[in-house]
């Protein structure tokens, strides 16, 4: 008996510690999700009274209207995806991408929470809801119909596969009407949920990217090939009514008494059609309201309508005469962000519709923009150090004083050779690498006054930058990984390089080794231990394109373009082990230390990770 036991006990103590180890290794792998700020990507919305609940690439933004002019944030809900929204009651259902249906209970309209989740087999692009059902259209997967009778625990009650990539959905009586990318129009009888089957389908010969419906009409998005005025009387046998070109590529449909409202992206802007008699469609009006005029939706809420612009917000258009539709106000987005860098307790961002933000992250469940200057053009990279930051466009190298955020100043603009690229910044110097010219080191002492001291013409295309005790580590493209002694600040010398396998992005130095971001070869790991021959001595493959890539304690976390950030465990920098990832809504463009957190850009907002 007393050997069974003591068996037993020991057995215990050994799941006890694996359990243990177990728990550990989970911690250490997870990438949690923190804050976040600067959300650009808006998809859709939903107007009720003066409330817009609005679809964002990385979740629901409740926005106020009730002063068109100044519309302000009422809140903001993260969920990792945002593409379409409906709503009924106090519940909001947000169709999320990969990540599927999101309900969200907005009782507190200041404080919504999520209420259920279901995860459809494709990517959730729009939602209606009617009664106890979600219809939703999920590209590649076709319809799912979903049962939110429970909100907190919604089921699926049927799916039906369409032909092509159901994009939007929209409902009438017992039929669904979808919007099926290469497909056309879909037709879907849904008089009994759980068993949808095909009424019929057209082929609108372009991309049905929306629909709308009024009377026997359904009015399609149909991309390249404009607009498509479709005659719906008999479900069953739909015909074209009429076709109306538009002036770019119709993305966005709406429809409201006699007239049809068209969204068009590639800068071709909002337009007004006539459809008084829908076999003869006539222009109303055209008008573009922004720089880039990206109408991805068009939202309609009594005389006015909510153009929903991929890059630039929300605006309200009056249309109350529809000849003349006038801005009555916007909500602007700030813009993509492409690279970040940190300085104190500030991150300073950066991307061409944005400009440049500083903002202070002391409370990293809570960051606040507190300084910001208004758009630029054509820009590569951002350093920052002491209370500047330096930026390269395509031309030059912009110097910014922030000591007091709330007055950014420009300090100098400096010319530099070729095209600037990356930029580091230690001490009293700016290292920079700029396409066709190569490398080149500039004095900052005086940031009014910068001057070149040295230089080295690089071949290949330099996007990653790191400078570590004498040596300055470069990712070249197409040339691979290279080394430069800077012991000499006049005159730089390269003393080895190491062709990778892939685009060398991003670098990161730890010790003996180099890590570096290869494109589509994933990570690279670099001895450096003799500079002068630098080796792969290890790998890692990831799926998509890594871009760069930072070292912190046992672990580098990788930026990769498609897939947000891997977590990589380098205790044996032989063997690296990917351990962890989190997916960011966007695309990843870097990735940047600050204290136990990680910054992460990733083109239409900024994360905090920890």
């Amino acid at each position: 008996m007393r050997c069974v036991i003591n068996k037993l006990l020991f057995a215990i103590i050994i799941l006890v510690l694996l359990c243990s180890s177990c728990g550990k290794f989970s911690r250490d792998s997870d990438l949690e999700y923190i804050s976040s700020i600067l959300w650009t990507k808006a998809y859709d919305a939903k107007i009720e009274g003066d409330f817009a609940y609005c679809a964002f690439l990385n979740g629901l933004v409740v926005l106020d209207f009730s002063n068109k002019r100044k519309p302000t944030i009422i809140s903001r809900l993260y969920l990792g995806g945002g593409f379409g929204v409906d709503k009924k009651d106090n519940l909001v259902c947000i169709a999320a991408g990969a990540k599927g249906l999101h309900i969200v209970d907005v009782t507190d309209i200041k404080v919504p929470s999520l209420k259920g989740i279901f995860d459809t087999p494709g990517e959730s692009k729009d939602v209606v809801v009617a009664g106890d059902y979600a219809y939703i259209a999920d590209g590649p997967s076709g319809l799912q119909i979903i049962n939110i009778r429970s909100p907190s625990s919604p089921k699926l009650a049927a799916s039906f596969d369409t032909a092509g990539s159901a994009e939007e959905v929209a409902l009438k009586e017992d039929f669904v009407y979808i919007a099926d990318g290469s497909s056309g129009l879909q037709i879907i009888n849904i008089k009994d949920p759980l068993s949808p089957r095909l009424a019929s389908s057209f082929d609108t010969q372009g991309t049905a990217e929306k629909v709308a419906l009024s009377g026997d009409y359904a009015y399609v998005a149909d991309g390249s090939s404009g607009l498509k005025i479709i005659n719906i009387s008999d479900p069953s046998a739909p015909k074209l009514a009429a076709s109306f070109i538009t002036s770019g590529y119709a993305h966005g449909v709406a429809v409201s008494g006699d007239y049809v409202y068209v969204g068009n992206i590639y800068d071709g802007g909002f337009q007004i059609i006539n459809v008084s008699t829908p076999e003869a469609p006539v222009l109303a009006a055209t008008r573009k309201y922004t720089m880039y005029n990206e109408a991805w939706d068009v939202v309609m809420s009594e005389n006015h309508a909510y153009v929903v612009d991929y890059f630039a917000g929300i605006h309200v258009l009056s249309i109350a005469n529809p000849s003349s539709p006038r801005i009555a106000g916007s909500y602007y987005t700030p813009g993509s962000i492409i690279g970040v860098a940190l300085a104190g307790n500030y991150i300073c961002a950066v991307g061409d519709l944005s400009g440049l933000k500083v903002i202070d992250i002391t409370d990293p469940l809570n960051p606040k923009v507190v300084g910001s200057i208004g758009r630029m053009r054509g820009i590569h990279g951002l350093g920052a150090g002491g209370d500047y930051a330096y930026i390269t466009d395509r031309w030059s190298l912009m110097i910014y004083n922030f000591s007091d955020p709330a007055k950014i100043k420009l300090v100098k603009t400096f010319p530099v050779p070729g095209v600037p690229r990356t930029v580091f910044v230690r001490g009293n110097y700016v290292y920079l690498t700029s396409d066709l010219s190569g490398f080149c080191i500039i004095d900052i002492s005086d940031p009014s006054t910068p001057a070149i001291v040295g230089s080295y013409k690089m071949p290949g295309f330099a996007y990653g930058l790191v400078v570590n005790n004498d040596f300055a580590y470069v990712a070249s493209s197409d040339t691979g990984f290279h080394i430069l002694d800077i012991k000499n600040p006049s005159s730089p010398e390269l003393v080895g390089s190491c062709k990778t396998p892939g685009l060398s992005y991003g670098v990161s130095v730890k010790g003996n080794y180099a890590y570096v971001a290869d494109g589509s070869s994933g990570l690279q790991v670099i001895d450096i231990s003799n500079p002068s021959a630098p080796s792969i001595v290890g790998s890692l493959g990831i799926d998509g394109f890594s871009n760069a890539v930072v070292v912190k304690g046992n672990f580098v976390y990788v930026s990769d373009e498609t897939s947000g950030i891997k977590k990589i465990d380098i205790k044996n920098p032989s063997s690296p082990k990917l351990v962890g990832s989190f997916n960011t809504p966007g695309e990843s463009a870097g990735v940047v230390v600050c204290g136990e957190y990680l910054v992460v850009p990733d083109s239409f907002s900024l994360l905090i990770l920890k």
